[in-house]
């Protein structure tokens, strides 16, 4: 039986591992990774903004130290945020010594209020009233809400709050009160250690499935233009054509529904036009001296900072910036591409960034460019699941099965995305 792929990111890649044999991969960029890839410019290298690793699966734990083998390093989390011109630890809700006492009593106060005095019973009806349920009005105002405008581009109100679970700190009273009363060192959620590749950039990772893989069935520079899912074909913008037993995609869900030539079901085209997504512009800094920072990212919960989180990459790894030199990832999430002048946004950054104190003169950037993604960010509005079962269901009628952060809608990370291309080809294993 003959089972086509569509994209080789991780997921893509990490379905065909698992298939083992009878897989063909069709890629349209020239080399695989998809959005976890890497750029070396003039003795920089960087990512398609930050790319971490870590997993509390021991499947996946396993796999990614195969795919890395001795490039493999572990190194503990420096993550920060800056607000009210100070710097404190990340998780903001845990570390707010050092911030104004007004702030710290309001986080504190809320937080108690909130614990103590909430209706337990009541369930939050979006991701603004979870936050303040579970943090307080104080946490929630100071960085909860404001923050997550900035990353998702909408407002908090519309999203529901299913995605959260591993992702946002949720620390005990007791150490939120530590927090507010000296610097605590405790690290918390699932990244305070994490893993990076020592050298090459995050697309080492993908990189490592080539050497367990057959070559011959990665088909780069490869782009699908339409699927007919009544004859199980595909067709390729060469003009020919493939026909498949099963279809594993990895592209976004809606250009999948997109590209199948036959006639859709009304409610399935519905159920499309409900998926929202934004985009994200990662502005790039090459800096002329060494050291400008001993952290790897910093969150900007305040509007007045164009970007939500600067990066950076030399401090991932000592071979992504040339000696002397120090590098930069800034990171701003847009919803339409169309109205951004790149040149204004990168002058706007590095004046934000000289306003930080990070770099001393805006002569000390001796390289910028910009990376775009799009999609970016998957949207968990209050019809986005719905949406997707609908979409889902529809297509496995046909023997499609969509994986990936895209193909799931999903706010995956790179361990999540394979173990999607794993799930995926394990059902299409166990019909055979």
């Amino acid at each position: 039986m003959t089972t086509v792929i569509i994209g080789a990111g991780l997921a893509g890649l990490s379905a065909a591992y698992h298939l083992k044999d009878g897989y063909e991969i069709f890629e349209r960029e020239e080399r695989v990774g998809g959005l976890c890839r890497s750029e070396k410019i003039d003795g920089f290298t960087f990512d398609y903004a930050i790319h971490i690793l870590y997993s509390s699966n021991p499947y996946a734990s396993k796999l990614i130290k195969i795919l890395l083998g001795d490039n493999f390093q572990s190194l503990p989390r420096s993550s920060w945020v800056y607000s009210k011109g100070v710097y404190t630890h990340y998780p903001f809700q845990a570390n707010t010594y050092g911030l104004p006492i007004e702030v710290v009593k309001e986080c504190i106060l809320g937080l108690i209020k909130a614990k103590y005095e909430g209706d337990k019973n009541q369930r939050p009806k979006n991701f603004e009233e979870w936050c303040i349920k579970t943090f307080g009005e104080g946490i929630a105002r100071h960085f909860m809400i404001p923050f997550n405008k900035k990353v998702w581009s909408v407002d908090p109100k519309e999203m529901s709050f299913d995605w959260i679970q591993d992702r946002v700190p949720q620390p005990a009273i007791e150490e939120v009160v530590e927090g507010a009363l000296c610097v605590q060192t405790k690290g918390f959620g699932p990244n305070a250690q994490f893993w990076y590749p020592r050298k090459g950039g995050i697309e080492e990772l993908p990189r490592g499935f080539l050497f367990l893989l057959d070559k011959e069935r990665i088909r780069l520079k490869s782009k699908v233009t339409g699927i007919s899912i009544k004859k199980k074909l595909i067709y390729l913008d060469d003009g020919k054509k493939r026909e498949y037993n099963n279809l594993i995609s990895t592209i976004p869900l809606p250009q999948l529904i997109k590209m199948i030539v036959d006639t859709i079901p009304p409610e399935i085209k519905n159920a499309v036009n409900l998926l929202r997504s934004n985009s994200l512009l990662a502005v790039n800094l090459g800096i002329d001296r060494e050291n400008i920072s001993d952290k790897h990212w910093i969150y900007f919960p305040e509007d007045f900072y164009i970007f939500q989180r600067l990066s950076f990459p030399m401090n991932f790894s000592e071979n992504m910036a040339p000696q002397g030199k120090s590098s930069i990832t800034a990171e701003i999430s847009v919803v339409d591409l169309q109205k951004i002048d790149k040149e204004a946004l990168m002058d706007r950054v590095i004046s934000d960034i000289l306003l930080c104190g990070i770099i001393r003169d805006k002569t000390e950037v001796i390289f910028r460019n910009i990376f775009v993604l799009s999609p970016a960010y998957i949207i968990y509005d209050h019809s986005r699941k719905n949406a997707i079962d609908s979409i889902k269901d529809f297509l496995k009628e046909y023997y499609i099965y969509s994986c990936g952060r895209f193909g799931d809608w999903e706010y995956l990370n790179m361990d999540h995305s394979i173990l999607s291309g794993k799930r995926v080809a394990d059902e299409i294993l166990q019909k055979q």
